[in-house]
């Protein structure tokens, strides 16, 4: 899966000078910031909070920041309580000014989400980014469509999060065809998580695949590839409906608790856990 190159920077913005800081000496080889993105219902934040959550229970230092327009994360990891709801309230501005106090979770993870309607996060990126990968060895970030472009820029991986949803291909490759004409699409990143995966008699999930490496105007009238389909890499998650009923239960909970899954399940999350971050061992 690669790790980052040499070269990477980002820039720190001083009051003062504007002076660019060069973080090279921040990012090591077993640092990276993984970006996350699909169309709504396809389980884009369930796949970055449970791998975050087992990766971070083998010892890796994780943060996932919500980045998303709906802030989920806010209501889930808050628990209603008016304590944590503070601390999420300011939580990602706070990194802007280099300071990490988010929603602990474990001893490993710690969230940084926002109040829904407010995206503090779309301001002063690489100054979030910088806090961050000071602290903690995984940065895992929730996106949408709204997400600025920067973060996929500045992120090592970017995973594709679709189901067997055909409906859902339309607006994920819309967005892929957007970052691609902005130039801010680097092919080589791009992976594939499969969620959800399930047998039909009508589409296969190669097919589903395919479906999202072109980009297709709404009057069928232009066509754009936008990635070679037989290249990608990808991984499936199978439906699963126990699995699923869990979630369902743990999110009017507010607590997620990803040891309730299935053994089965929680192998296949272990595999893209694997994907995501090959330092991690079990």
């Amino acid at each position: 899966m690669g790790t980052f190159s040499e070269d990477f920077k980002i820039k720190k913005v001083l009051p003062e000078d504007n002076e660019q800081t060069d973080i090279k000496s921040v990012l090591a080889q077993n640092k990276k910031i993984i970006t996350f993105v699909g169309a709504r219902c396809n389980g884009t934040s369930f796949i970055v909070n449970n791998t975050a959550e087992l990766i971070s229970a083998s010892g890796i230092d994780v943060a996932v920041i919500d980045a998303t327009k709906n802030k989920n994360d806010y209501y889930i990891f808050t628990k209603n309580e008016e304590k944590l709801r503070l601390i999420a309230e300011k939580s990602i501005k706070e990194l802007k000014n280099g300071f990490t106090g988010g929603i602990k979770i474990n001893e490993h993870l710690t969230v940084y989400t926002a109040i829904p309607g407010e995206n503090p996060e779309n301001e002063q990126i690489e100054q979030i980014l910088e806090t961050l990968v000071k602290k903690y060895s995984l940065v895992l970030i929730d996106c949408d469509f709204d997400t600025p472009l920067k973060y996929f820029e500045y992120s090592e991986q970017i995973y594709l999060i679709q189901s067997m949803n055909v409906l859902a291909i339309q607006p994920l490759t819309e967005f892929i065809y957007k970052m691609k004409n902005e130039s801010k699409l680097d092919e080589s990143k791009l992976r594939i998580v499969l969620n959800k995966s399930l047998k039909l008699d009508s589409i296969t999930e190669k097919e589903i695949i395919g479906g999202t490496a072109f980009y297709n105007d709404p009057t069928a009238s232009y066509m754009q590839q936008l990635f070679n389909k037989e290249n990608i890499k990808f991984i499936k998650i199978p439906f699963d409906q126990d699995a699923y009923r869990e979630y369902l239960d743990s999110i009017a909970r507010c607590e997620l608790n990803v040891k309730a899954f299935p053994i089965k399940f929680i192998q296949n999350l272990k595999e893209l856990c694997e994907y995501i971050y090959p330092f991690v061992r079990y």
